[in-house]
């Protein structure tokens, strides 16, 4: 019987610097954090530090070598290794780029209903700099917000320059009803072993952790203190701690008006049905 090691022994890199063999393309607010956990502890799985490396849409001038760095210390008992990047499914420079330097990476997108995903972007913007009173307003006055949500779009020039069955698209309601099929799925699509049950089955890790700071820290390059926070034992502490702060604030700002919804329902109708098109699954229930 042929494992998923065997399928990789004669044509892996062992070295020092290897360049990943899949890349978690995203979107943003789908997951990303919760399956980045996941593949960190399958032990077959070498995952890139930070999380989020942005090479090939906002550090691409940094080099190919900078890109290897980031995948070492890779060893023999890696059978796959790899990065998630949230933006790099709708940045329209990305696919062009990976086709050039990674053309066998096996890929990876998950999509959320768009509403519900640009909603997400909202509130979590406003644990930033960028504290918009009302949702409406963050439409105004961030039009990519909306435009994330036009999935067809996107995958559409991952499709035109890798082969179909490279790519693996998710939907984030398997996330969160279908788990352990869903995270399965992705250890197979990359060739590791998919019977391994990571510890995260059941957990969410998308709470916010010092919330006022976070994306400056990240700015300058601490990350990492919001990591080791976060992993720590006061973790799950911070994070309690923030839930009650954020339903004590629920009412300071209005949440989404029921034209607005409707609006962005009736918005995406139509790039929904050319994703149902695009990747034969139903998401009519989006359309709600």
């Amino acid at each position: 019987m042929t494992t998923a090691t065997d399928t990789h022994d004669q044509s892996r890199p062992v070295a020092t610097g290897a360049l990943p063999t899949f890349i978690h393309l995203g979107g943003q607010r789908c997951g990303t954090t919760w399956v980045h956990k996941c593949l960190a502890e399958h032990p077959q799985v070498f995952m890139a530090d930070p999380k989020e490396l942005h090479f090939f849409n906002n550090n691409f001038e940094q080099g190919e070598s900078w890109y290897r760095a980031k995948f070492a210390p890779v060893t023999s008992e890696h059978v796959a290794w790899g990065e998630a990047t949230p933006a790099y499914i709708n940045v329209e420079s990305v696919p062009e780029r990976i086709r050039a330097m990674c053309p066998d990476a096996r890929l990876i997108a998950c999509l959320r209903n768009p509403v519900e995903r640009a909603y997400s972007a909202y509130k979590l913007k406003r644990h930033g700099d960028l504290n918009y009173e009302t949702f409406e307003e963050a439409l105004e006055q961030e039009p990519d917000i909306m435009e994330r949500g036009k999935y067809h779009e996107q995958l559409e020039r991952y499709f035109e320059l890798f082969p179909r069955e490279q790519i693996l698209v998710q939907l984030y309601d398997d996330l969160v009803h279908r788990e352990r099929k869903f995270i399965r799925d992705i250890y197979s699509h990359i060739g590791v072993d998919a019977d391994y049950k990571p510890s995260w089955l059941g957990k969410t890790d998308n709470a916010v952790i010092m919330p006022d700071m976070q994306d400056r820290l990240k700015g300058v390059g601490l990350g990492w203190a919001i990591r080791a926070v976060r992993d720590s034992k006061v973790g799950p502490m911070i994070r309690k701690w923030n839930r009650k702060q954020k339903t004590k604030k629920a009412g300071q700002y209005k949440g989404m008006k029921p034209e607005t919804r409707a609006m962005l329902v009736e918005y995406f109708r139509e790039p929904n049905r050319k994703l149902e098109a695009l990747i034969g699954v139903d998401v009519s229930d989006w359309n709600a």
